[in-house]
């Protein structure tokens, strides 16, 4: 099974072997919890993004101005339980994206021995 397999699949979201698969074949995984969410832990490489920010520009609220940025990778979207995620993926794929969401989030990453890394909000630019 691909990636466009696992992502254009409606479920509850990904599995999170399904979620390393598609990271590990280039998709974006994005952040949508509260800045003080994901200060005190999120997963390596997520990048935050403030859900009402998806509403005007999605691709720019993903990836900013940056140069190097594939703005038609995959998204993968995580909040702390799935509910939050899988609502801003939706909203995505309404859009026209690949878009999906972690079952379970961020309790089910860590739950799973993956790393929860603490660390400083970074808006994109």
């Amino acid at each position: 099974m691909g990636l466009m397999d696992f992502l254009g699949k409606r479920s509850p979201g990904l599995t999170i072997e399904e979620t390393l698969t598609a990271l590990s074949k280039g998709a974006v995984l994005i952040d949508v919890r509260t800045p003080g969410e994901y200060e005190a832990g999120h997963a390596p490489g997520a990048r935050p993004v403030d859900p009402k920010s998806l509403h005007a520009d999605p691709l720019d609220a993903i990836h900013g101005d940056d140069p190097l940025a594939e703005r038609d990778a995959a998204i993968v979207v995580m909040c702390d339980n799935g509910l939050r995620s899988s609502i801003a993926a939706a909203e995505l794929r309404g859009r026209g994206l690949l878009a999906e969401s972690v079952a379970g989030g961020l309790r089910a990453w860590a739950k799973d021995g993956n790393p929860v890394l603490p660390g400083p909000y970074r808006r994109r630019r």
